[in-house]
């Protein structure tokens, strides 16, 4: 995951939330009915899953780090400088951010999202 640029934080590597463990590597499993290859990208939670097309992982990819960026520069960085600030600074700080943050995402994929 760090060589693909994610950000995580684990004591050990773990299945989530299964009460099960790991008989084989490398074979084919069943994800909620879902039969996943090896190779495969997958995306599961309680709400189900989907099989990430291999033809759009690239763009997955490359929109993820976009994102997590764009988080960075506008959101985390308008909290982390929030010290020392009244409360209706930092909200008008997050506010900007917040329209920032839409603002970056409309010029790079030119759709409107739920960001003004």
């Amino acid at each position: 995951m760090r060589a693909a640029g994610f950000k995580a934080l684990a004591r050990r590597l773990a299945v989530s939330h299964a009460y099960c463990w790991p008989l084989r590597w490398g074979g084919e499993v069943e994800v909620f009915g879902t039969k996943v290859r090896p190779g495969q990208l997958i995306h599961a939670d309680k709400h189900g899953c989907i099989l990430i097309p291999h033809d759009a992982q690239t763009r997955l990819l490359a929109a993820a780090r976009f994102m997590d960026d764009n988080e960075c520069d506008t959101v985390i960085s308008a909290g982390s400088n929030a010290s020392g600030k009244t409360l209706l600074k930092i909200l008008a700080g997050m506010n900007e951010a917040a329209v920032q943050f839409g603002a970056n995402i409309r010029r790079k994929y030119g759709c409107a999202g739920e960001w003004k």
